[in-house]
């Protein structure tokens, strides 16, 4: 879960809003991060880890090179077939 803290009102050129209608943005954002974010429905709960261990980054790496080498045989393959086309 995200806990965020805004502080330090100010409008564009730098001042400190008079109004409620001025248009302002924070200067400040302090947010807390919990690592384990509870998911719960009914009676059934679980917790989303927010972390990356070295098994899920060896996983995302080894479908990234072969998806890219899928897609690179494949626009291989068919620009190969569309020049004897041409003959």
């Amino acid at each position: 879960m995200i806990n965020c803290l805004f502080n330090e009102p100010k409008t564009f050129d730098g001042s400190i809003p008079e109004t409620k209608q001025d248009f302002w943005q924070y200067s400040e954002v302090i947010c807390e991060i919990d690592y384990i974010s509870p998911i719960a429905q009914d009676d059934k709960s679980f917790f989303l880890d927010n972390t990356i261990t070295l098994g899920d980054f060896l996983i995302v790496a080894f479908l990234i090179i072969l998806f890219v080498g899928f897609s690179l045989t494949f626009i291989r393959d068919f620009t190969k077939n569309r020049k004897l086309e041409r003959l």
